[in-house]
């Protein structure tokens, strides 16, 4: 494949300078890590100094409604759908322009919003640096959609999670999808495309095949995350993952120079998670489509765990509440119910508890991933 369908550019504040998208596939860079959020040191330095900070991203969902039923999703689950609105929009990028980043627009599915492509738009003219969008394609093949994702997204990232075997219909649809939306971008866009899937060990024997097949259609990497179960209990756990790294690591060896297979490391590890506040929803805003801002990802559209709700507060003061406030620093790893997913968030709030201790391993580690850099840094 030619160096000139990877050419994309990304900025490392470290380095002070802007690297193209081949230079920063070669060199390797990760996709996620526990150490992400401090891939800006600027803005950890200055939270851990007690400062106020702006996120790195807003994660958004501009409508809960979905073109799919997944087992314990809040959108399958719900008996009416949320939607966000263009005049909310304008008012809270305009508030987070030039201050946070990185957007990261998920779901419900995005994509059959009515206001998706308008959306897109929005965030490129409010200066929004990084834009992704998480989907599970079934729109790609329509026109509108496919235009705004071309002209506006850095990535977006396909969920194929009903992969085993008797699940090929819906799939093989995707993958179609997939490589007619590819062969648009090696045209005129820079958009890179990526696939997510949940692992388990009863999934194990697939994991070749399924990466074989998404190459092949075209994605320009695969990003393998553990299942968890329990979710509609609030207390989700990752289901069984033995031997699911091992065999990770040897499909990453193998993988040729233009597809890149990427997973977190710190998901499948049974270390255990502490936090006293719950740091990470200091540099991930999570807003749902009904408005409210959530604690963290896995615990969207959960009523006890809003802590800002934008529909009754003015945009411009939100962020430092003391309501929000108290809210972030009250949630503790001891009595905190999803823990056991080991979702990225906590994963954050753990290493940041150990920089708040002075934890001189953690400082190390964010030395070395902070010069390293990531693959998308504005997407935490």
């Amino acid at each position: 494949m030619s160096r000139t369908m990877f050419y994309r550019e990304l900025t490392t504040r470290e380095e002070g300078r802007l690297l193209k998208w081949g230079d920063a596939w070669e060199r390797r860079l990760e996709l996620a890590s526990t150490y992400k959020i401090g891939n800006d040191r600027e803005r950890l330095t200055a939270y851990l100094s007690g400062e106020a900070v702006f996120p790195t991203t807003l994660e958004l969902d501009l409508t809960s409604q979905c073109t799919r039923s997944c087992p314990e999703c809040p959108s399958s689950a719900a008996t009416s759908y949320h939607a966000l609105d263009l005049p909310f929009l304008d008012r809270l990028f305009g508030f987070l322009q030039g201050r946070t980043p990185g957007l990261l627009l998920t779901g419900g599915e995005p994509t059959v919003a009515p206001l998706f492509s308008d959306a897109l738009r929005l965030a490129r003219r409010r200066g929004f640096r990084e834009i992704a969008v998480v989907t599970n394609g079934s729109q790609l093949d329509d026109p509108v959609v496919a235009d705004a994702l071309l002209q506006h997204v850095t990535t977006i990232r396909l969920s194929i999670y009903e992969w085993e075997r008797g699940c090929s219909r819906w799939t093989d649809a995707t993958l179609k999808r997939i490589e007619r939306l590819r062969k648009r971008a090696d045209r005129d866009s820079q958009l890179r495309i990526g696939v997510s899937a949940l692992t388990s060990n009863h999934r194990l024997d697939r994991l070749a095949e399924l990466a074989e097949m998404v190459r092949s259609a075209g994605a320009h990497w695969l990003y393998f995350h553990p299942l968890c179960t329990k979710w509609g209990l609030g207390s989700p756990e990752l289901a069984e993952q033995d031997g699911v790294t091992a065999e990770i690591l040897r499909l990453q060896a193998a993988a040729p120079p233009d597809f890149r297979i990427f997973f977190f490391p710190s998901r499948y590890q049974p270390s255990p998670l502490h936090f006293d506040s719950y740091h990470a929803a200091h540099f991930l805003l999570v807003i749902g489509a009904d408005g409210r801002n959530y604690l963290g990802p896995e615990v969207k559209y959960q009523p006890e765990h809003v802590i800002c709700d934008l529909r009754a507060t003015p945009v411009e003061g939100f962020l430092r509440g003391e309501e929000r406030q108290e809210s972030i620093r009250s949630r503790r790893s001891l009595d905190y119910a999803p823990l056991g997913s080991r979702h990225r968030s906590l994963l954050y709030n753990d290493f940041i508890e150990l920089l708040h201790q002075g934890d001189p391993a953690a400082s190390a580690e964010w030395e070395k991933f902070s010069a390293q850099g990531f693959l998308f840094p504005y997407i935490l």
